[in-house]
């Protein structure tokens, strides 16, 4: 049988999953019928999560703001079309809690500038709004940290972003990506990036920051990063997932939760209340 097979080659639980749910669509649309109910089927699922285990064999690793700074330090001068690109690749994603399909989709009339507060992002597609309704996102200013802050790093790109490209197409200002290609000498391409650009990107600031396992790191690290970051932060569910647009609170509670570990932690409070007594003693 397929799951089987499938799970013996080293597939998850969870993407043998979604596998046998597009076989099903494929049924369907064959005017087939597949029960993914069936006894049998259900019982062999039960039986690999028990011996393989549900959880996802790998994770990005967040990058969260410390890491992120590292990054940043790796890159090109602000002053020059690279550098200034890769910045607001990095800050806009880390904000944002962005998706790779999600920041190369970006147009320049995604973007908009709230004076005193910060961007304002409209996600016009993503894996959770596949019919395109759009979800507008806000990215707080950093004001403090100019060199941290995505409204900052954003504005230098778009500094030599609406000052060069190619108009093809006819295509008006607004529908223009937000971030193109470059060439060596720095001249802008008229093409959008690809997400596996993202990708690249966040693995060579990672080893040119001499992060511990970089190739940990992958293009979810920002989104990962800036969950996990709000979680130990304090934000609670409903934050996160309003700038994550998870849909599943579990898999947004997956960030929080290495942060819940040590709040109002158990153990901790032993050692506070044992503490407390030595000190009445003396």
């Amino acid at each position: 049988m397929y799951a089987v097979h499938a799970a013996d080659r080293g597939l998850s639980l969870s993407s043998l999953r979604v596998a046998l749910a597009a076989i099903q669509a494929a049924h369907r649309l064959a005017g087939i019928a597949l029960d993914l109910r069936y006894p049998r089927l259900v019982m062999l699922l039960e039986g690999i999560a028990r011996t393989k285990g549900s959880r996802p064999a790998k994770q990005a690793t967040a990058a969260g703001p410390e890491v992120l700074r590292q990054m940043l330090a790796t890159r090109p001068s602000p002053e020059t079309p690279l550098g200034a690109r890769d910045r607001a690749l990095l800050l806009l994603g880390f904000a944002g809690a962005l998706r790779r399909s999600e920041l190369v989709g970006l147009t320049l009339g995604d973007v908009e500038v709230v004076p005193q507060r910060g961007l304002r992002l409209l996600i016009r597609r993503s894996k959770t709004d596949q019919r395109g309704a759009g979800q507008a996102i806000a990215l707080s200013a950093n004001p403090r940290e100019p060199g941290l802050c995505p409204a900052q790093a954003l504005d230098t790109w778009l500094g030599f972003r609406q000052g060069g490209g190619d108009r093809t197409g006819g295509a008006s200002d607004a529908a223009l990506p937000l971030f193109v290609g470059l060439s060596k000498a720095g001249k802008l391409a008229p093409t959008g990036l690809s997400d596996k650009a993202v990708w690249r990107l966040v693995k060579q600031a990672a080893r040119d920051a001499g992060l511990a396992n970089p190739e940990g790191y992958s293009g979810h690290s920002l989104r990962a990063g800036l969950a996990t970051a709000a979680g130990e932060a304090g934000a609670d569910l409903a934050a996160v997932m309003r700038q994550t647009r998870h849909r599943s609170a579990e898999v947004a509670l997956s960030y929080l939760r290495p942060a819940e570990l040590w709040r109002n932690n158990a153990s901790q409070k032993v050692w506070d209340s044992a503490q407390d007594r030595a000190e009445e003693a003396d």
